[in-house]
């Protein structure tokens, strides 16, 4: 039988100087969200269907998302006009990904952040558009 819902799953993306952030927090029941953003403020519960976490997971596993490393960091003193935080920690069934970082995102980040758009229904404001 395949673990549908996550054991554990927290995201969370942050630009600071735009004073943005998105988080999602599973809490045993539905995902919940926080947006925050200049004027704007989201709080809702989320509850996608077991296809979609299905697919969710399937995503995960197709990115690699279980063997990022735990840390990507980029000093942004001079380099960056903005800089962003992120983190993510998930549990589902035996596989584990515990992985955060600041202005530098493993090569799948977009692959991640597109996964949990469809997850959610939310688009997430990321500061390196394509």
């Amino acid at each position: 039988m395949t673990v549908e819902y996550p054991v554990e799953f927290t995201f969370s993306y942050e630009i600071p100087g735009r004073g943005y952030l998105f988080s999602l927090t599973w809490d045993g029941e539905c995902l919940f969200l926080r947006e925050f953003a200049p004027g704007q403020e989201q709080q809702e519960e989320i509850r996608p269907e077991l296809g979609e976490w299905d697919e969710f997971w399937h995503r995960m596993d197709e990115i690699g998302l279980w063997a990022w490393y735990d840390e990507y960091m980029v000093s942004c003193d001079e380099a960056c006009l903005e800089g962003d935080e992120w983190e993510i920690n998930l549990v589902h069934g035996d596989m584990k990904v515990e992985s955060h970082g600041a202005n530098s995102y493993p090569t799948t980040f977009h692959q991640f952040l597109k996964a949990t758009e469809e997850l959610t229904g939310i688009i997430i404001e990321f500061i390196q558009q394509d």
